[in-house]
């Protein structure tokens, strides 16, 4: 008998540790679980939620429009404080005419960009891994270009007095034309990211995402203020500085050429809001530099 016990005695410790083995074999199987999808309250499916993304991006675009259009106001009315000597030339028609032809301006130099964009293209494809930098660079470069021989078309027809108005409203209707295609672009972007259309915009989606360096859904439609406020100064500092002299036509395609680097290369690595404090910092210098030349601010 007492053989058997120890017989038994045996095989019970024998079980012990099996038994426990068995327990953490179970726990790891539950960890590798899926857990079900977890929508927000009110909400019982990731398209409902997408929908809602859409609907919150989509109104805060909207919040932020009227805006943009307040800056290019305040803009329009800096002019009146300023203190210019004008010829007998009639003040309201220089203004509008040089505001109008700003903003063909910047649409001329908007439509040469597919062509330039299909050139450094093929550049891309025989192997010269430069070229989307070249391709922006080259953006600015004819932006400033056509500025130039706008504001050469004005030396010739105004007075020394009446240039910096003149360079001034060209500038705001520069920055105009370039807020009206951005808040266009924007809301075509937010479209994108509609539940219903979210499968057919893939491809442009990740376009835009590229350049963002994240989704267009996670940046708060409020930078596009600051932005339209920094593009807007620059136009306007640039136009006075090619104003005042030709030759300062090359700096600022330099910086112009640069700057557009910058958003569309190096954003991902920068990061929205140093690029876009940096930005405005450049860009509020050179508005200022730019009234200086003409003897406004001091």
């Amino acid at each position: 008998m007492t053989d058997q016990q120890n017989t038994q005695n045996y095989g019970s410790t024998q079980q012990q540790p099996a038994s426990a083995t068995t327990t953490p074999t179970s726990t790891i199987d539950d960890s590798y679980q899926h857990h079900k999808y977890v929508s927000y309250p009110g909400y019982h499916d990731e398209e409902e939620e997408e929908e809602r993304i859409f609907s919150a991006l989509l109104k805060e675009h909207l919040l932020a429009t009227p805006f943009i259009f307040c800056i290019l106001f305040s803009f329009m009315l800096l002019s009146y404080a300023f203190q210019v000597k004008f010829e007998p030339v009639d003040v309201n028609q220089l203004k509008w005419k040089e505001f109008i032809l700003g903003a063909s301006g910047w649409c001329l130099a908007f439509l040469i960009r597919k062509p330039l964009s299909i050139i450094f293209h093929r550049l891309e494809r025989v192997g010269a891994s430069i070229g989307p930098i070249l391709l922006l660079f080259s953006i600015g470069l004819i932006e400033e270009v056509f500025r130039l021989g706008w504001l050469r078309h004005i030396a010739l027809e105004y007075s020394d007095e009446s240039h910096f108005l003149a360079a001034y409203w060209l500038g705001i209707g520069w920055g105009t034309a370039e807020a009206i295609c951005f808040i266009v672009q924007n809301f075509m972007g937010v479209e994108w990211y509609r539940c219903k259309l979210y499968n057919k915009y893939t491809e442009e989606r990740q376009e835009i995402e590229e350049i963002l360096g994240k989704p267009l859904t996670t940046i708060s439609a409020w930078w596009g203020v600051m932005w339209r406020t920094s593009w807007t100064m620059a136009h306007i500092g640039f136009s006075c500085w090619i104003t005042w002299n030709c030759w300062l036509f090359f700096p600022a395609a330099i910086i112009h050429g640069l700057l557009d680097v910058v958003w569309g290369y190096c954003l991902p690595v920068f990061d929205i809001p140093a690029t876009s404090y940096g930005t405005f910092i450049i860009t509020l210098c050179t508005f200022l530099v730019g009234l200086a030349l003409f003897g406004q601010i001091i």
